[in-house]
């Protein structure tokens, strides 16, 4: 049996460019996996997730609409604030601890402090919003000033 010897042909040949390619992928996955960090405890990554949660945005003629995934958060961890024209919702999804010894070998839900700043139309008026929260998703109605609702004007004809 013939052995032949390993030569790294990456310099001046045709493999330069997929050996390089290879190089950059694994500085990739050693960088994804933690490699040459210190590593996070749970009590660290925790104080340190800030996520959002995912916002949809109506308005009609009468008031403008907001609503809010906010999945396994208790409405009393959520503080919701009109300034001017700027609607912020904040709060905390609190990390479900358990007692019982049980190995956790891949978790991905998330949980932590969150904080979204949502820009409103200037016809609003912060003094009525009304907030409900149902199945995990909050709903803010703001309605608008009465003057800035669109009035019709007929067009006459000569």
């Amino acid at each position: 049996m013939n052995l032949i010897p390993w030569r790294n042909k990456s310099e001046g040949t045709a493999d330069a460019p997929l050996t390089r390619l290879r190089e950059e992928m694994d500085n990739v996955f050693r960088r994804f996996m933690g490699e040459g960090r210190p590593r996070m405890t749970r009590e660290s990554e925790a104080a340190s997730l800030v996520f959002g949660p995912t916002v949809d945005l109506a308005e009609s003629e009468q008031e403008v609409t907001v609503t809010v995934e906010l999945p396994g958060v208790e409405p009393k961890d959520v503080e919701i604030d009109v300034v001017g024209t700027a609607l912020t919702i904040r709060g905390e999804k609190k990390h479900e601890r358990e007692e019982k010894k049980r190995n956790y070998h891949y978790v991905e839900r998330s949980f932590g402090q969150f904080h979204r700043s949502i820009p409103l139309p200037s016809t609003v008026d912060p003094e009525k919003v009304d907030a409900t929260y149902k199945d995990g998703l909050l709903t803010v109605t703001i309605a608008k000033h009465p003057e800035a609702k669109p009035k019709r004007i007929a067009v006459k004809t000569s």
